[in-house]
């Protein structure tokens, strides 16, 4: 089973990451004369998915869109997506990136369930919208919240409820190792590709 998910994973970087990122963003995509002003922009190849930023540096969306096909074909691979529940999510997701963290004071949870206090580095606001730090030191998407926050969206997306904000925890059910390795894994690919 492990050999079988290496195998997808290592097929879902050939496969993927050639075509994304030799692609450029053209202006109308992100309109450069904005500056440092909020702008929504379109992810490519999603319906309705849209991001919002300031400037056009970072996140390039093209990059963005990479990140979700390559967490939507391991998800699939791992997890299944029976009624496409997930991918119909993908297609209808709206993501705010910002250069400063939000306070936190009892409403997160640390991966074993225990409440957190301080700042977020992402947060699923509900299973179509996601707010992400964008870590103005490290400007990669793998050094940020994007691929934990997607699996949040994509829990939520199929259980109705809630994105099982307490991780690995007990009060909410739905979180899994696997999910926690997922994140892991993916953030490598994308550590490993520099995005």
């Amino acid at each position: 089973m492990k050999g079988m998910v290496a195998f997808i994973i290592f097929c879902s970087v050939v496969l993927f990451g050639t075509t994304i990122q030799d692609q450029h963003p053209t202006e109308s995509e992100c309109n450069t004369s904005q500056k440092n002003r909020p702008q929504m922009v379109k992810i490519p190849n999603y319906k309705n998915s849209w991001q919002v930023q300031r400037g056009c540096s970072f996140p390039v969306s093209y990059n963005v869109s990479y990140v979700m096909r390559l967490f939507y074909s391991n998800w699939k691979a791992r997890f299944g997506d029976e009624n496409e529940e997930i991918l119909k999510n993908l297609n209808n997701l709206v993501i705010t990136w910002e250069d400063k963290k939000k306070i936190i004071t009892g409403i997160g949870f640390d991966v074993n369930g225990k409440p957190l206090n301080g700042r977020a580095r992402g947060l699923t606001l509900m299973p179509s919208y996601i707010w992400i730090w964008t870590n103005p030191q490290y400007k990669r998407i793998a050094a940020t919240a994007l691929v934990h926050e997607l699996v949040h969206a994509a829990l939520w997306a199929t259980n109705k409820a809630h994105g099982d904000p307490d991780h690995e925890g007990d009060e909410f059910r739905g979180w899994t190792k696997e999910h926690t390795k997922l994140i892991d894994d993916i953030n490598r690919i994308l550590a490993h590709k520099d995005i």
